[in-house]
């Protein structure tokens, strides 16, 4: 499948977009004094995952160097939008990263010029409220880019409001059950069943609306869809279970993130192979 690195890449920069938003989203309304320290934990893996998803997806270009050519595209094409923006996102996650590492490890001498700069920077007033905010803001724009980037409209399979939902609920069960896994496991677990519902309850409405534009190549996805679906449930009653018990054991919480992973790969595979030009 020639779209495979799109696939992972998509999924990879939602469950980013997911986590950030919602970690930011925390901090704003949370007054813990230990929140930094479950934020930075979250900033951390939300900062390894886009790696990971920048990493995949410049081999969709056929050789890794010509990622840089998107950089002429800003402005005018919507994949060079996403692009840009998820580095943008990169960016001031990385930022709010390395000022809080010297905030909360201020007898390091590591890189100390670094250091004076995120210590100077820390002085301004409002600081970490104002990256939350950015870092909520930026997220949401991140993932309207991929809607842009694939709401075509001469691929009508595409070309409807399932496509900005799709990726939205993506976003809320991806980052929700991974800030579940690192330290949130109640707004986890709400984010999570939020999108996770959406996701299972608009299947069938979903898929009926491709069958009335694309029927065969809809049901050759019937498997992709059915597997996302059963994924979400089992990982969704795992998720339950551990809220219910009050146990927060983390191995459970990370097969419901494996779950979840591998459903919206397969979900997004089922999209990807929707694509179709109507003769």
């Amino acid at each position: 499948m020639h779209e495979l690195p799109l696939v992972f890449f998509t999924v990879f920069g939602q469950l980013s977009a997911g986590m950030v938003w919602l970690g930011g989203g925390f901090y704003l309304v949370n007054r813990d004094p230990n929140r930094s320290i479950i934020i930075q934990k979250i900033n951390i893996t939300a900062l390894v995952f886009m790696t990971i998803g920048m990493a995949i997806a410049s081999f969709h270009l056929g050789k890794p160097l010509r990622a840089l050519n998107v950089i002429f595209g800003i402005g005018r094409s919507p994949m060079s939008n996403e692009i840009f923006t998820f580095g943008v996102l990169f960016g001031v996650t990385f930022a709010w990263v390395l000022i809080n590492y010297y905030v909360l490890h201020p007898n390091t001498n590591k890189l100390k010029i670094i250091k004076k700069i995120c210590l100077q920077l820390k002085q301004i007033p409002h600081l970490d409220q104002i990256l939350a905010t950015l870092l909520i803001i930026i997220s949401l724009f991140f993932v309207w880019t991929i809607v842009l980037t694939y709401m075509l409209p001469t691929v009508k399979t595409w070309n409807t409001y399932y496509t900005a939902i799709q990726m939205y609920t993506a976003m809320l069960a991806l980052g929700g059950v991974a800030i579940a896994l690192l330290g949130l496991p109640r707004l986890g677990y709400m984010a999570c069943m939020t999108g996770s519902l959406f996701i299972i309850l608009l299947k069938i409405p979903y898929a009926h609306l491709m069958t009335t534009i694309a029927p065969e190549l809809t049901h050759q996805q019937y498997s992709w869809m059915i597997t996302e679906c059963i994924l979400l449930i089992v990982s969704l009653i795992l998720m339950t279970i551990n809220i219910w018990q009050k146990r927060n054991a983390t191995m459970i919480y990370s097969l419901a993130f494996i779950g979840i992973f591998i459903g919206e790969i397969s979900g997004r595979i089922a999209f990807y192979n929707l694509w179709t030009i109507p003769m």
